[in-house]
């Protein structure tokens, strides 16, 4: 018994392509909601005492797909910090430039001493990156696609 092929292969081509940008748009919107609940978690610890507002506004997010920053969260500036909303906005652009290919949820705390703050024991970003460590498989296997994990 052999098969024939009666669909023609662009028309087979064209369903691939389809179903393959509905599958981004989708991965798009969750990474989005996902990014939120991330923002939402990092700027509400309560850990450390924010003085002048710059940690906590340095906090953000970006989608990137193929190396193209496709959504930028507010990086809004709590108390008086808007050295550190523009401090993060940098950041997070300065560490898309490393994924030119795939589609990376980048969230970070963009001043330079986030990293001594959380040194400390502080909560920075820790339970965004547990949440985002959490969700994003969950997500993943719900679209019934691979969990792979790049190492820090």
């Amino acid at each position: 018994m052999s098969l024939t092929l009666t669909t023609p292969m662009p028309q087979i081509n064209a369903y691939i392509e389809q179903w393959l940008q509905r599958l981004q748009a989708t991965m798009l919107r969750e990474l989005h909601i996902i990014g939120e609940k991330c923002l939402n978690a990092a700027r509400q610890t309560n850990s450390y005492r924010d003085q002048t507002g710059n940690l906590r506004s340095s906090i953000g997010y970006v989608i990137v797909s193929d190396g193209k920053i496709v959504y930028e969260s507010s990086f809004e500036a709590v108390k008086n910090g808007k050295d550190g909303s523009s401090s993060g906005a940098a950041y997070a652009k300065k560490l898309a430039r490393q994924f030119p290919q795939g589609l990376v949820l980048i969230v970070v705390a963009g001043m330079d001493y986030a990293a001594h703050v959380a040194a400390k024991g502080y909560d920075v970003v820790d339970s965004a990156e547990l949440l985002a460590d959490r969700l994003v498989p969950q997500m993943l296997k719900r679209l019934g696609l691979k969990v792979t994990t790049q190492e820090k």
